[in-house]
């Protein structure tokens, strides 16, 4: 008998964690006890005019090691225009006190931070010769789909929770590298996870994707459960235009995937043509196409963590073998109102994750 999953929405949802439709900046802040059972994590990324893409990435523990002990950890990624990249990870070791707020978002690992003063995000990363700030200020509210939690099991004892804290913001950051300093200008995002089971346990894998496009702004996920939740489908969608949240009843959406291959890395399969259309009513429809062209970044991660080749070669037999694709190609929204047709198109980035060791699913709308 598979057991259910399901996204928070109703009044008792709310009730039950205490909070509003409204997301308050408290939200961001520290959710969980970053002891064993748990996970957190804040993410942050940019793109900057120049091309140069970054993503920052705080975490409670060493990624998803839920049955760890804390393990503050922050990662810096670096994408340049020419395909050049530098990758930094810091930690202050397992059993360490998480230095973080539950009042705001305000985080201390090592000598990197982020923080959440009037209104903006202040980002500070630095290791070695490589040093990063960015100052992110909003162009839309907070945001989460309901109330953010997916619970999971007959009792709802499991769940995955997120918000999004920055849909989309502005970004002036200061990049320095071996003395060498850049100015950069730029738009970004950051939202914010934390949960109490592994992930692999209720998800098989999902797509996350979003794009800033002509005066929208799109966030569109497909996450599909695991088997014992019935590959279960568990859409995201939110349409917002000019600084509004439009629409984000994610029940309105129908998800398509188009040109379906085994990723040469990965060797499971990955959807090359994306599409979400989101019919609000008769006289109103979006529909985003995301059409993969070339990858950034693909990967097994457990051969990234730097595991021993035995006991990577064990957790692969045991069904534990994620891996993690970050996609790059043309993003196009096309928007049907009253009869009148506007398409849009640009250069977007969005991901896929599988958390077993899977190469197909069945998904269950």
């Amino acid at each position: 008998m598979s057991e259910k999953a399901i996204l928070g929405k109703s009044i008792s949802y709310y009730q039950r964690l205490g909070i509003n439709k409204e997301v308050e900046a408290w939200e961001d802040g520290m959710r969980s006890t970053g002891g064993r059972g748990t996970y957190e994590w804040w993410y942050f990324d940019a793109e900057y005019l120049d091309g140069t893409k970054v993503v920052v990435i705080f975490y409670t523990k060493n990624g998803f090691d839920v049955r760890g002990l804390a393990n503050p950890t922050a990662s810096l990624e670096i994408t340049f225009p020419n395909g050049k990249k530098i990758l930094k990870r810091i930690s202050e070791g397992k059993g360490q006190k998480i230095r973080a707020s539950r009042e705001v978002c305000d985080l201390l690992i090592c000598q990197s931070s982020i923080k959440y003063s009037k209104g903006n995000y202040l980002i500070h990363f630095i290791d070695g010769d490589v040093e990063y700030t960015c100052t992110m200020k909003p162009k839309l509210p907070m945001w989460r789909p309901g109330t953010g939690h997916w619970y999971y099991g007959e009792k709802q004892e499991y769940y995955f929770a997120w918000i999004v804290a920055q849909p989309s913001a502005d970004i002036s950051a200061t990049l320095k590298i071996k003395g060498e300093k850049f100015e950069l200008n730029g738009y970004g995002y950051h939202d914010h996870n934390w949960g109490n089971i592994h992930m692999r346990k209720i998800m098989n894998h999902w797509y996350w994707c979003r794009a800033n496009i002509g005066p929208y702004t799109i966030i569109a996920c497909d996450i599909i459960t695991e088997k014992k939740y019935d590959y279960t489908r568990l859409p995201v969608m939110m349409i917002a235009k000019d600084g509004i949240i439009l629409d984000d009843n994610e029940e309105k959406t129908v998800i398509k995937r188009l040109n379906t291959k085994y990723h040469p890395i990965t060797k499971k399969f990955i959807d090359n043509n994306l599409m979400f259309i989101h019919q609000v009513h008769n006289e109103i429809k979006y529909q985003v196409e995301f059409k993969r062209e070339d990858d950034i970044l693909a990967f097994n991660m457990l051969d990234r963590l730097g595991i021993a080749p035995i006991r990577n070669f064990i957790a692969k037999a045991l069904g534990v073998n994620p891996t993690y694709i970050r996609c790059i190609g043309e993003v196009k929204l096309t928007v049907e109102k009253n009869g009148n047709i506007e398409v849009f198109q640009k250069e977007g980035l969005w991901e896929q994750m599988f958390f077993g060791s899977n190469k197909d699913a069945i998904i269950e709308n």
